[in-house]
């Protein structure tokens, strides 16, 4: 269950980082504090089969791949917690000590029942609103990849794939997925 801290305190920087290290994850998005548990092992597995692959890119020099948690400034921000953030080898000066401060090149995020509406409605415009040119949502329970791009300054659906599909991410690389591999 992802709570919502809302009350007539619009929350900072300064705030979230004086959050307590519990194991939940905290988002502000525009003033406002988000609290949800940690995610379960099936959307660990899943990310953590996603991150390798891109993380062949950083291999080869072509990027940065980054998991949750790990906390990305942008506007309307004050930090949300991608399950995924990969820069590319050009946005390297986005890389802080404690945060990445841009719009990272795709932010994947990966549904659980508590975050699943604010990731495909709240987060999607947060993200397009920043100018983040890729999007990627994934559904573990649907076995599902939604795959979005920027276009004029909404998101527009370039792929919606299930468990028997594959995908050549040409905004990542070239890498392939095979989602049966993922799922």
């Amino acid at each position: 269950m992802t709570v919502s801290f809302k009350n007539d305190k619009e929350w900072t920087l300064a705030d979230y980082e004086a959050l307590p290290d519990d194991g939940n994850r905290y988002e502000v998005i525009h003033g406002e504090l988000y609290m949800s548990p940690p995610p379960s092992t099936f959307h660990q597995t899943v990310s953590r089969r996603i991150q390798f692959l891109l993380y062949s890119l950083e291999q080869k020099e072509q990027g940065y791949i980054f998991d949750a948690p790990v906390g990305l400034l942008i506007p309307g921000a004050t930090p949300v917690e991608p399950d995924l953030v990969f820069l590319t080898k050009d946005q390297r000066s986005y890389i802080k000590e404690r945060y990445i401060e841009g719009p990272a090149h795709l932010v994947v995020e990966i549904l659980s029942p508590s975050t699943a509406s604010r990731d495909r409605t709240l987060k999607l415009n947060l993200y397009a609103q920043a100018k983040v040119p890729h999007y990627w949502i994934v559904d573990p329970a649907a076995c599902t990849l939604e795959v979005y791009h920027l276009v004029d300054g909404c998101y527009q659906v370039r792929a919606a794939l299930n468990k028997e599909e594959s995908y050549r991410a040409v905004e990542a690389g070239n890498v392939e997925i095979v989602l049966s591999d993922v799922f």
